[in-house]
């Protein structure tokens, strides 16, 4: 739960390995660390960028998931 480390390890993972499989679930779990930080609009973006550039992947069924999840909570 040490957001803010694994926030920096993420966005390192993304930013230094472009093309690495890992690249949509890095993303995906930055969505939830911006959800759980109550971060409602990037966690929205990020999820959403997830699900657009990524589709057919786990990653992005999760990440719909997530963004029904905060529809139904209304944020």
């Amino acid at each position: 739960r040490n957001f803010d480390r694994a926030l920096s390890t993420f966005n390192s993972l993304v930013t230094d390995f472009p093309q690495s499989p890992k690249v949509a679930d890095a993303r995906l779990k930055i969505g939830y660390i911006h959800y759980e930080n109550g971060s409602w609009q990037q966690a929205r973006a990020e999820l959403s960028s997830v699900v657009s550039n990524y589709p057919g992947t786990t990653a992005a069924r999760l990440a719909n998931d997530r963004l029904q999840r905060m529809q139904q909570e209304g944020r």
